[in-house]
């Protein structure tokens, strides 16, 4: 049997076991890490790196800052300053996070963005007394990251991948926000339909507890420490800005771990308790997650699938409507299991030619390879932002659900957005 067969059969069976509710998410996605293993499809190194990856590390460091933030009193203030201006309306604070992490996403990473987010999440959720949720935000805050960073060639590497092959094809390459009107489409209609019916979808399905902060029966009680504030303040602002800079090479998961150390060295959060009370499932399910995309990559499959569809059209390749709904359709299936880095590159390396063979503009169909796989929101191991917000803890279902319902209007929007944008349908 083939690796390829293999991973799909251990994708299969991993859905199945997500949709059963029977085992908790992390169990069954290192099941199903362990399973590539095993089967040969992934080297015992190349999967368990995957824990120490930067996307696992920077989901750690944040942790643990969050938490410094409060225990240090700032979330309380901050908490409450917010429930000030916000009140207690959850749905126009979920419209506002989705839109704001859209825009600030335009020239910051997605899992810079929500490493930036939570700590104001988490302390607004707190002192609101259960009026707002990090349940009912978190998820909102990813998809708001994933729909604004396909924006510009900052906000996202997807654009950047589908802009090489098309310089390496010799066609007309992107402008820095070319890539700017579908996704600003995007975003209007996901957040009317956010205000309108899909955050009261989500309130309906997402039924499981709140998750606690380690010290949220505390916080109201916790006084205002001006010393471990101006640490904790300090510390965060410096890795938002070497968030966005990124200098000597740093990885997102070396600043993140690096200002966790200096606030326990500081004397700002206690180890012990941090390490005690660490989301520990959700950073198992990441580095799982991780692995899981990596076997997808190494066993071959996504080439395998594109080439029968492509091989199975036929004639029907001279559309340019098609070829435009092929590669959405194509990358958003593929992308839910598929790092989108990879999955770009193979599919733009496919599409481009393609699409200046039947002698079409190919920037059209290169920007549908973009955003297909730019709306991996439907199962836990999607993309790594969606699965950092696994702390909030969100079950499969929900993914399905409330993922999958926003990724399919995200998809259709996008879909007419690039037709009307360079006139396939006028």
């Amino acid at each position: 049997m083939s690796q390829s067969t293999i991973t799909i059969i251990i994708i299969l069976c991993t859905c199945v076991l997500y949709l059963t509710e029977k085992l908790p998410v992390a169990l069954v996605t290192v099941m199903g890490m362990l399973a590539m293993v095993f089967t040969g499809v992934l080297s015992y190194s190349d999967a368990f790196n995957c824990f120490a990856s930067t996307n696992v590390m920077l989901v750690l460091g944040m942790i643990i800052i969050v938490n410094a933030l409060l225990e240090s009193g700032v979330g309380r203030i901050v908490g409450n300053l917010l429930s000030r201006l916000i009140g207690q309306q959850e749905k126009l604070f979920t419209v506002i996070v989705f839109l704001s992490a859209s825009v600030i996403s335009l020239v910051s990473t997605n899992a810079a963005l929500v490493a930036m987010y939570m700590p104001f999440i988490a302390s607004i959720s707190v002192t609101s007394r259960g009026a707002i949720t990090k349940k009912n935000t978190y998820l909102p805050l990813a998809i708001g990251g994933l729909i604004g960073g396909t924006g510009s060639l900052a906000g996202s590497t997807a654009p950047l991948l589908a802009n090489d092959v098309l310089a390496m094809t010799g066609a007309q390459t992107m402008q820095f926000f070319t890539p700017l009107p579908i996704a600003a489409a995007m975003v209007v209609v996901v957040a009317l339909c956010y205000w309108f019916f899909l955050y009261d979808l989500q309130k309906k399905w997402f039924d499981f507890p709140e998750e606690p902060a380690p010290i949220e029966n505390d916080i109201e009680e916790i006084p205002l420490n001006k010393r471990h504030a101006s640490i904790c303040i300090t510390v965060f602002a410096v890795c938002i800005v070497l968030f966005v800079l990124q200098p000597f090479g740093w990885s997102l998961g070396l600043i993140s771990v690096t200002g966790a150390a200096v606030l326990v060295l500081a004397g700002c959060v206690d180890g012990k308790h941090a390490l005690k009370h660490m989301q520990w499932s959700a950073l198992v399910t990441l580095g799982a997650a991780l692995a899981i995309a990596k076997g997808f990559v190494e066993s071959g499959v996504g080439e395998i699938i594109m080439e029968k569809l492509t091989a199975g059209l036929g004639s029907w390749v001279q559309s340019p409507i098609l070829l435009v709904t092929l590669f959405l359709l194509a990358g958003f299936v593929l992308s839910q299991f598929m790092a989108n880095g990879a999955l770009v590159s193979m599919m733009a390396a496919i599409a481009v030619p393609m699409a200046i063979e039947i002698g079409m503009d190919p920037m059209p169909v290169a920007l549908a390879c973009v955003f297909g796989c730019s709306l991996a929101m439907a199962t836990p191991v999607a993309t790594t932002t969606i699965t950092m917000v696994q702390v909030a803890g969100y079950r499969f279902k929900d993914y399905l659900r409330a993922g999958g319902l926003t990724s399919l209007i995200a998809l259709v929007t996008a879909w007419v957005a690039i037709l009307l944008r360079y006139r396939l349908i006028l």
